[in-house]
């Protein structure tokens, strides 16, 4: 086992645009609610024996009298992808929308495509067996891993399809790292529409200009837990910080324990450092990753003082170090092609025993 976060835990190019529904005569309004009999046949799939049908379960219907209910096989290595068949551009919409359930922890990507095969996307944790209302603002999603854009931002008028995929199953480390299921598997999907609307920020700018890159303040968490902690939202350390993210995992699971944030739809290149406000009940080495879009990293490390409190951490960009399992072709870290941010506690170094450990967190910003 690596002592530094291996390189290939988070290669998650997902080609959403691989995909292709029938075409319909016409395109689709931008807007799904299920209550038609045959609304299913607006989305297609490629899972392992996976089913589409619109199911009237009231427990699986979020609104109205119809839901989309997705049925498939787990499969190691083969993701579970629903995608839209192509939609009208008539309009300029903002926002996406979407509620979804599933029945177990899962962690899950959403996104848009261009007609020019550009995908955009972003990430949802959920706990399982609840449902989520997501409200995002296209402009805070991300240009996908495995995607090109002429111009490197999302044309909102050539949007012509909609995606959502749990991320459980990736092949090696990522698997293990986000989740292996096994035996059938279900999603629900329900109200899903690109709206005209605005939608709150996850990332915002500070009072003394800073970017907030994520304040833990609503749920669903938009992001994805690595390790498989159990994530929760608790009141923070202050009235001007009131919402922080607890990390709490076992001491015998999974080595590298937190969480993945996308950042790659915010501008950084003229920010200076990165800065964290954490807290932890046990001492513990913090890792803390920054990928580019090409998947080299960068690390910073540091050890989680439980005696501190609540404190802020300062890691200043030029400070951190090219990972050693990969490559970069201009030995720098590129703000301009920063990805996401990734902080990982070693478990197997923390001071937990064979209990639990936790840390928490309660905002990422950048100066």
């Amino acid at each position: 086992m690596h002592s530094t976060f291996p390189s290939r835990l988070l290669s998650i190019a997902v080609a959403l645009a691989a995909i292709q529904c029938v075409l319909a005569e016409e395109p689709l309004p931008h807007r799904f609610d299920f209550e038609e009999d045959g609304a299913a046949d607006a989305w297609c799939t490629t899972a392992l024996n996976g089913t589409l049908a619109v199911t009237r379960e009231p427990a699986h219907v979020r609104s109205g009298k119809g839901a989309l209910e997705f049925t498939w096989e787990a499969a190691e290595g083969r993701l579970a992808i629903l995608t839209s068949e192509p939609l009208g551009s008539d309009d300029r919409p903002r926002s996406l929308r979407l509620s979804v359930k599933l029945p177990e922890p899962s962690p899950v990507m959403y996104g848009v495509r261009e007609a020019d095969g550009s995908s955009y996307q972003g990430y949802l944790f959920s706990p399982g067996n609840t449902w989520h209302d997501l409200a995002v603002d296209l402009d805070e999603l991300m240009l996908s891993e495995d995607s090109e854009d002429e111009n490197g931002r999302l044309d909102v008028r050539e949007i012509i399809e909609v995606s959502v995929a749990d991320l459980s199953n990736l092949d090696g480390e990522a698997g293990k790292s986000l989740g292996i299921k096994e035996g059938t598997q279900r999603m629900w999907l329900d109200d899903v529409a690109l709206s005209d609307e605005l939608a709150p920020h996850r990332s915002s700018r500070g009072p003394d200009g800073e970017a907030i890159i994520d304040d833990f303040k609503r749920s669903p968490l938009l992001l994805l837990p690595i390790g498989g902690p159990e994530l929760s939202l608790i009141d923070g350390p202050d009235e001007d910080d009131a919402s922080a993210l607890r990390v709490q995992y076992a001491g015998d699971g999974y080595r590298w324990v937190g969480f993945v944030s996308a950042v790659g739809y915010l501008d950084l290149t003229e920010r200076t450092s990165l800065h964290l406000r954490v807290r932890t009940e046990q001492g513990a080495p913090l890792h803390v990753v920054l990928e580019e879009r090409d998947g080299t990293k960068y690390l910073r490390r540091h050890r989680l003082d439980p005696t501190e409190g609540w404190y802020s951490l300062a890691l200043p960009f030029d400070k951190f170090k090219l990972d050693p399992q990969t490559t970069d072709e201009n030995g720098q870290l590129d703000l301009d092609q920063l990805r996401v941010i990734i902080p990982v506690v070693d478990s197997k170094r923390a001071e937990v025993g064979e209990g639990d450990g936790a840390w928490e967190l309660s905002r990422i910003w950048a100066e």
